[in-house]
């Protein structure tokens, strides 16, 4: 039975997880596994660079060697955009019915059918693992949740690796920004979930993410780029109180707790912070730039560690799909500068 089969494919991943640091063996296993369950034509395992936010392929199958080795794309703000920020699966059971959806999500080969699934870790996207078929309904919506769990996988192998290079644990400020590491901000939120539960105290995240900062690297240079990010970053210090915090959530991006705020407080302090940035010059090169900011608030928007950090990628996702340099927070229009 399928059930079966699936069940050992599982054990045969758990056993390399937990064996090794490196997540390459990992994909490999996983992908040969998806593609025996599920007959593919090609199935990739595609990851986010944390350094340039571009997309490659970090392993596959029924790609050909070339393909795989230039495969390089941005973070789109269509279908797989959405993916990449909301975590919504794109299932395509014909491609004849959705062929532009099909176009966007096609690799090398064209294909009939087609499954993707985000891959994910402490709400953070690493990526997403691709499936296709010449079959036409070789994919189904009851397939999701069995790909799902082979994402999972996935993606806790690529964290268990960047874990382990990193030694996240023992150090909880980033010295790029001198702001909280993630696992260390996860901790802050916690506190306040608590409090918030106890007390009713409303609170806001912010999710930050700085415009157009792959262009200013390659034209001013990494070097000077990531002397802005710590300017930047140093601007959003200053502006917190005590019973705040902020971290660094990507290579570009970073999410701040603001303690006893509503949600429209919330707001306005987050369009002082795109000020603040846009009016900015960075990096002794008289380097201008803005940001993008996503809002949600506790218990406003939502009262759970997960749904809050939804809501703010969603507004985020909004704030950048709609011309950026701009906060959106649900319930409140797009606010542009």
């Amino acid at each position: 039975m399928k059930s079966d089969e699936c069940l050992n494919f599982v054990t045969e991943i758990l056993t390399v997880l937990k064996s090794t640091n490196q997540c390459e063996k990992s994909f490999s296993l996983i992908v040969d596994r998806v593609v025996r369950l599920f007959g593919c034509q090609s199935c990739a395992i595609i990851i986010v660079d944390p350094a340039t936010e571009y997309l490659h392929i970090a392993v596959s199958h029924g790609l050909s060697w070339t393909f795989s080795k230039e495969f390089r794309r941005k973070l789109a703000a269509g279908a797989v955009g959405r993916l990449l920020w909301t975590g919504e699966p794109v299932l395509i059971e014909d491609s004849e019915e959705r062929p532009s959806v099909a176009d966007e999500m096609r690799l090398e080969h064209a294909f009939r059918s087609c499954l993707c699934v985000q891959m994910s870790v402490d709400h953070r996207t690493l990526g997403y693992l691709h499936a296709d078929s010449t079959r036409p309904g070789a994919f189904t919506a009851q397939d999701i949740r069995t790909l799902q769990g082979f994402a999972d996988f996935a993606a806790v192998a690529l964290n268990k690796e960047r874990l382990y290079e990193e030694n996240l644990r023992l150090d909880t400020i980033d010295h790029d920004t001198d702001l909280l590491k993630y696992p260390a901000f996860l901790e802050k939120l916690h506190e306040a979930l608590v409090r918030g539960e106890s007390t009713g105290e409303q609170f806001s995240i912010m999710l930050l993410d700085i415009d157009n900062y792959k262009h200013i690297a390659l034209t001013y240079g990494y070097e000077n780029a990531r002397l802005m990010l710590r300017e930047i970053a140093g601007i959003i210090r200053q502006a917190l109180r005590p019973t705040d915090a902020a971290g660094r959530y990507g290579f570009d991006e970073f999410i701040v707790l603001r303690a006893n705020t509503p949600a429209d407080a919330a707001v306005r302090e987050a369009e002082s912070l795109c000020t603040q940035i846009r009016n900015s010059a960075y990096a002794r090169r008289n380097i201008r730039t803005s940001v993008s900011i996503g809002v949600s608030v506790f218990p406003t928007h939502a009262r759970a560690e997960r749904e809050l950090l939804l809501v703010a990628k969603e507004s985020l996702y909004e704030a950048q799909r709609s011309g950026r340099d701009r906060v959106v927070a649900p319930g409140l229009s797009v606010r542009p500068r």
